[in-house]
């Protein structure tokens, strides 16, 4: 074993005791890396001076602070781009999961069931997409006989219809909301009459 190992082991070993010590006293002590661990001499010295660099601004030959135009403009590139990175947090979404998962949703692939569509111009019977519970494509049917698997532009754009926010909410009798009994009772009672 040569010297230079044998002094690296024995400095281990010191280091090692040492910080047995230390921990006699029961609370931990995180570190980034072994110099930090070790408390080595280049760590230490790194320690007291944290920023060793001098920054690049002002005449270093005649020791002036006098900023010119070319540092002002580094300075202020740098400071953009610190402030457009810190802004840049992307938003915090919570996901909750299923209590009792439904037996179809598997998340992440889509479910497909067939419907049809009417608009007062077009009719097609149609296969929409969904995840999650969400329409997200609407296509023709291919088991149709009607379209045989076609859809127009309308049809395609329903999708759109179902995330608009001034849609109707609750069902309306000659232009007044009302609720869906209401529109039970009346419905029945125009298929008793008829």
């Amino acid at each position: 074993m040569d010297l230079n190992a044998a002094n690296a082991t024995t400095n281990l070993i010191k280091n090692n005791t040492r910080m047995m010590n230390q921990n006699n006293n029961k609370t931990k002590k995180y570190w980034k890396g072994f110099p930090e661990l070790y408390q080595s001499e280049e760590f230490l010295k790194q320690t007291e001076n944290e920023f060793a660099e001098k920054l690049p601004i002002g005449n270093e030959e005649t020791n002036t602070q006098k900023t010119n135009r070319r540092d002002f403009l580094k300075l202020m590139g740098f400071s953009t781009a610190a402030v457009a990175l810190a802004s840049c947090e992307t938003p915090l979404n919570r996901v909750v999961p299923y209590i009792i998962k439904p037996e179809e949703i598997i998340p992440g692939m889509p479910n497909y069931y067939a419907s049809t569509f009417y608009d007062g111009h077009d009719y097609a019977s149609v296969l929409i997409k969904t995840r999650e519970g969400r329409p997200i494509k609407v296509d023709g049917n291919e088991l149709s006989s009607v379209n045989k698997g076609k859809s127009n532009a309308r049809t395609q754009a329903s999708v759109l219809g179902l995330y608009d926010g001034a849609r109707l909410t609750a069902p309306l009798i000659n232009g007044k909301s009302t609720n869906w009994e209401e529109i039970d009772t009346q419905v029945k009672n125009a298929l008793s009459e008829g």
